[in-house]
Parts: C-alpha cells; sequence; structure tokens
C-alpha cells in the first residue's frame, strides 16, 4: 500500500509563533512520502464559521488562504470549508489505496482532530505525527487534543516524525 502523508491547513492564516515550528519540517518531510495530500480551509461566506462562530478569516482569494509552504509537484490540494474533508477527501484517500495515512498540521483541536476521527471512522488508520502539529491559539489547544486523540483513535497511533522516519 503506498503511504500517504495528509497535511492539514499549513496556511498562512493559521501560521502564528505557536504554530509556526511546524512549517519547515513538513515541507521538508513530504519528500520522504509515496503521495501527499494537503488540505486548505476556505471560509466561504455564508459558513458557519461566519454564522456561529463570527469568524471571517481565510475567505476565498484571501493571501491567508495560501500554503505557507511549497507542495511537491504532484502533491494533491483539498480545499474545503469545513473542519473535516468529508467525503470526496476520504474518496481520495481510498482512491490511493490508503489504509493507512500519516497525519500532520495546524490545528490540533480543530481540523486535525477532526481528519484523524473522520479516517478512523472511515477503516482508515490514521498515525499522528504528533510534532508535527500545532494549535495556532496556544500549546495547551494542542496538548489537550493530543490526550483527546490517545484515547479516540488510540496512543499507539500517535508517533513523532522521527521514529516513523526512522522505520
Amino acid at each position: 500500500m503506498p503511504a500517504v502523508l495528509l497535511v492539514v491547513d499549513v496556511q498562512k492564516g493559521f501560521v502564528t509563533p505557536a504554530s509556526a515550528h511546524v512549517v519547515a519540517p513538513i515541507e521538508t518531510l513530504q519528500v520522504r512520502f509515496e503521495r501527499v495530500v494537503f488540505t486548505a480551509f476556505e471560509n466561504a461566506d455564508p459558513s458557519p464559521f461566519r454564522d456561529i462562530l463570527a469568524y471571517d478569516k481565510l475567505s476565498p482569494n484571501d493571501p491567508d488562504t495560501e500554503l505557507a509552504l511549497r507542495p511537491r509537484d504532484d502533491a494533491y490540494i483539498h480545499n474545503r470549508c469545513a473542519y473535516g474533508g468529508g467525503r470526496s477527501l476520504i474518496d481520495r484517500l481510498r482512491g490511493m489505496e490508503a489504509e493507512t495515512v500519516y497525519l500532520c498540521g495546524i490545528a490540533t483541536e480543530a481540523c486535525v482532530l477532526k481528519t484523524a476521527l473522520d479516517l478512523f471512522e472511515a477503516g482508515i488508520r490514521p498515525l499522528l505525527l504528533a510534532d508535527l502539529c500545532a494549535s495556532d491559539k496556544h500549546r495547551r489547544y494542542h496538548d489537550m487534543a493530543l490526550e483527546i486523540l490517545s484515547k479516540a483513535i488510540g496512543p499507539h497511533n500517535l508517533r513523532h516524525s522521527g521514529s516513523v522516519l526512522a522505520a
């Protein structure tokens, strides 16, 4: 089965002092995988993010929606307007024959968490590269999300990128 790396929302609008440390390592890591998929959040109008949360950032065509790193030439970019990637992302990964997906990105407590749970529920094993995930708000949100994910998808599915690359 092909090794798939799924990079969640490493976009200019989500890179902050709390999350900037994951950008360069993820950019370097992508060459180690057979296939790479990036997700990119776009906050179209109307959206529950605007209507319920009063969150108006990352509008379509806003420079903050651009990826904060250079994806390799054959990477697939999956644009979406929700926390998770939805059925279309799952279908794309199934089309790649992915049974296991290495997952990293921003924000651990929101889109990364939702994506990991979506993969799990679809029968695709999420291996979360915990050191390559971050909250764009504060480290405590990242840590809380890791605790939740440890329970929800199993502690054995939370990994350090160094151990994965050494294998």
